[in-house]
């Protein structure tokens, strides 16, 4: 709780000092606003794991449910239509009886912390649609609880408790505790203007957040004749809570209408003259004087250097081809020199050739894209090349399938730029593996760097053969 009040202490004034800096450097119809809304909002179902979790099918899952939610925020709007933004919300969400079993209850405060970035749909009157995106920190207060309970007069394990199986003893599984993670969101709506400074404020935000840790503890009680409490500490964590929100209030923006000031009068209109091509200055074009003949036409011919009037009076086109070391000019290949047609012959002497390319975390592109990529044009412009396959992988962090797509997309963009550079489209492909094949074995949840990569296979049809074409 500390930490999270001390977060959003330092990020509202941080907030507050840049936003009242930008006011009084810029015009009156943009500037700081406040917003206050109200409504609804509910978790999707989740996981729990650990203390209480969901290691037997079916144990450990809650089901949201739609309860109050509340949004205040501190913004700046700007002359473009940006504006920023400092988000907190505060939402219950009641999560009922954990996997519908008896003797159990899952609830969840939930407080975020966000910074916003939202554009302004302008152009339908008093109708202003917007959307955003936000990233900042969800503090949750977790309050979980599964006890054993009888069914028709015999004991029965909650299925959410886990415990050793022993007869006469009774298991109790209890969480109450608060955690801080990573968020990020996304956000719609469309701001209705009832005055010049306030605005009806509807929109719908999309919030997932990190896994949630919960200290509590689990319980054995035993029976007699040996009566006594065993106590084990215990975390359990909600897995990737992510919350629809629907909220509605006002939003009120300081500051009035830019003043413009009036054009200054129109200067008395000066005498029209003429200037003619010797640069004598006129007041009637009839006056000046007749142009000299134009100049015969001067051509440039293929060389650079030589101007004729007539194209057919160029000397003879020599064209020049560079040799494959990149430096040599000759008008006939056969006079390369040998030394570089036998790097290029080296260069093709191996039917398969591997390039990776490294990934920093969460990134669709690579700094390293370009450099390795021109290394397999050398490969393609000089050497037989009879496909190319381009496949993505990610590291272990995050969702499985949005691993899945964030592979696909490193493999399009070194696809893309392949054919960008000259490749045959018609020889590449691409896909994308996700977290499925990692160079490096992790478990699940690892940053590993040496998995965020994009690997091109170059397969030639002929090996040793280099074309200077």
């Amino acid at each position: 709780m500390k930490q999270f009040t001390t977060c959003l202490a330092a990020s509202g004034l941080a907030l507050t000092a840049a936003l009242a800096s930008v006011t009084m450097a810029s015009a009156q119809d943009s500037g700081v606003y406040i917003r206050a809304n109200a409504g609804l909002s509910v978790m999707d179902d989740s996981e729990l794991t650990g203390g209480i979790d969901s290691t037997t099918v079916g144990t450990g899952v809650v089901e949201g449910e739609s309860d109050l939610a509340a949004s205040l925020g501190l913004g700046y709007k700007f002359d473009n239509n940006w504006r920023v933004e400092l988000d907190g919300d505060y939402g219950y969400q009641d999560l009922g009886a954990i996997s519908n079993t008896p003797s159990s209850f899952a609830k969840l405060r939930n407080q975020s912390l966000m910074a916003n970035l939202i554009y302004d749909f302008d152009g339908l009157g008093s109708f202003v649609p917007f959307v955003g995106v936000g990233a900042g920190v969800l503090r949750g207060e977790g309050s979980f609880s599964a006890h054993d309970f009888v069914i028709d007069g015999n004991a029965v394990r909650h299925p959410a408790c886990p415990g050793a199986t022993a007869d006469g003893v009774t298991y109790s599984c209890d969480t109450s505790d608060t955690d801080v993670a990573f968020a990020y969101q996304a956000l719609a709506g469309i701001g209705i203007k009832l005055s010049d400074r306030l605005t009806w404020d509807t929109h719908y935000t999309y919030q997932r957040a990190n896994d949630l840790d919960f200290e509590g503890i689990r319980s054995a009680v035993a029976g007699a004749p040996n009566p006594g409490v065993t106590t084990t500490a215990t975390i359990t964590s909600l897995e990737d809570p992510t919350i629809h929100s629907l909220l509605t209030g006002l939003r009120y923006q300081f500051g009035g209408t830019k003043y413009v000031a009036p054009p200054p009068p129109p200067p008395a209109p000066a005498p029209i003259t003429y200037t003619c091509f010797d640069g004598t200055v006129v007041t009637d074009r009839a006056l000046c004087p007749p142009p000299p003949p134009p100049p015969p036409q001067q051509f440039t011919c293929s060389d650079g250097v030589t101007t004729v009037t007539d194209l057919a009076l160029c000397p003879p086109e020599v064209v020049f081809l560079t040799c494959p070391d990149g430096v040599t000019q000759v008008s006939d290949l056969n006079a390369c020199p040998r030394r570089s047609v036998e790097t290029i012959e080296n260069l093709c002497g191996t039917q398969n050739r591997q390039e990776v390319i490294y990934y920093e975390f969460n990134k669709g592109q690579s700094a390293e894209t370009r450099n390795t990529i021109n290394r397999i044009l050398d490969i393609g412009q000089f050497c037989q090349v009879q496909n190319i396959r381009v496949v993505g992988h990610t590291d272990t962090s995050g969702a499985a399938s949005y691993n899945l797509n964030l592979s696909k997309r490193r493999a399009a963009d070194a696809r893309e730029e392949l054919v960008r550079q000259g490749v045959n489209p018609a020889l590449i492909t691409s896909e994308g593996k996700g977290e499925t094949e990692p160079a490096i074995p992790t478990g699940d949840g690892v940053k590993e760097q040496l998995n965020r990569r994009t690997e091109v296979l170059i397969t030639l049809s002929d090996v040793g053969a280099a074309t200077f074409n």
